[in-house]
């Protein structure tokens, strides 16, 4: 009976274990999902940008000791990007959101 692949971390070019990978496809979709509630939910944008940006220096670490594949380093960047997409749109609706109250109150003068 087999148990699967065996995995040794350190180990340059070896097999990247099943929940690392996991995590940065997590990381790509949390990155992504951060831009569509920019445009809704400010807090939910907060919430998953700063988690993968916390999160994402540990699993580059990680999965530099799997030699970077480049597919899931991609993820981890992809992730990363779009959370600093995402809390852009959601700081120049911020903005653009309190420059209208404040036009609004003194036209309303």
């Amino acid at each position: 009976m087999s148990m699967g692949p065996t995995y040794t971390p350190g180990a340059v070019g070896g097999a990247v274990p099943p929940d690392l990978a996991k995590k940065a496809g997590n990381m790509q979709l949390m990155g992504i999902l951060s831009i569509v509630f920019a445009f809704c939910c400010g807090l939910v944008t907060i919430i998953l940008a700063i988690m993968v940006l916390t999160q994402a220096g540990a699993v580059e670490s990680q999965l530099a000791q799997y030699g970077s594949p480049p597919d899931l380093m991609g993820k981890v960047s992809t992730g990363k990007t779009c959370s600093y997409i995402g809390l852009g749109i959601l700081a120049v609706g911020v903005v653009l959101g309190i420059l209208v109250n404040v036009l609004g109150a003194l036209a309303g003068s």
